[in-house]
């Protein structure tokens, strides 16, 4: 019995070694293929690598400039919705502005010529039909303008008593 303990002994010892001899090598071997690795990479490799590195860590300057840029774009088109939406709602109103500016300056040039004769015939022209449709357009067209910043002094009012009415019941 004790020839098969000591014959064990003998191939554990053994079996140990090796397995120390085969780590060894597998760690040399290890060393080796890195300094090969290390030796192939070229310069322009490097610099890729490096340049990876730094994409991959943005600098504090880089995020503040593209979040700026991405507020700017909102912004802007946030304004562009702003001003299509309200030349779509003041179309009418602009309209009619346009239509009494106008109106006006053709009555003037062709119902009350600025001269002595434009006086003297002025009483007959009035009657005239385009300068009955001028004088209508320029009434009516004022009665609107004037019913509009009615509507609008209204709305502009009612929103600042909301505003205050939401901010009183906040507190």
């Amino acid at each position: 019995m004790k020839t098969v303990v000591k014959k064990i002994r003998r191939n554990t010892n053994k079996k140990s070694i090796q397995i120390k001899n085969i780590e060894e090598e597998s760690e040399k071997n290890i060393e080796e293929d890195t300094e090969i690795m290390v030796q192939k990479l070229t310069l322009e490799e490097i610099h890729d690598l490096q340049d990876e590195e730094l994409k991959k860590n943005k600098h504090m300057s880089d995020f503040i400039i593209e979040k700026t840029f991405v507020t700017i774009n909102v912004c802007f088109d946030y304004t562009i919705y702003v001003v299509k939406f309200t030349f779509r709602v003041s179309g009418v109103y602009l309209l009619w502005i346009f239509l009494h500016y106008l109106a006006s300056h053709l009555y003037i040039r062709l119902c009350v010529p600025s001269t002595f004769i434009g006086f003297l015939i002025s009483p007959f022209m009035t009657a005239t039909p385009h300068c009955q449709g001028l004088r209508w357009i320029v009434y009516n067209a004022a009665n609107i303008i004037n019913n509009m910043w009615v509507i609008l002094g209204t709305w502009i009012c009612s929103t600042l008593l909301l505003l205050n009415e939401t901010e009183t019941r906040n507190k």
